[in-house]
């Protein structure tokens, strides 16, 4: 991609704390967690959601 567009892109991809915090303020008020935003909000089986934490919080 040229790097006008990945500067169009660039804040899509881009991880601030602020909208991390307003994410997860979200789903607590939505679904009471993120246990049960994954599952009926996501519809993720216990074995996806098990390999997805496995994923994310192990480097």
């Amino acid at each position: 991609m040229s790097p006008e567009v990945m500067a169009l892109l660039l804040p899509l991809f881009d991880a601030r704390a602020e909208y991390l915090t307003a994410a997860f303020t979200t789903i607590e008020e939505t679904w009471g967690g993120t246990e049960r935003y994954l599952t009926e909000g996501l519809g993720l089986a216990p074995e996806q959601r098990d390999r997805l934490r496995e994923r994310l919080l192990t480097g």
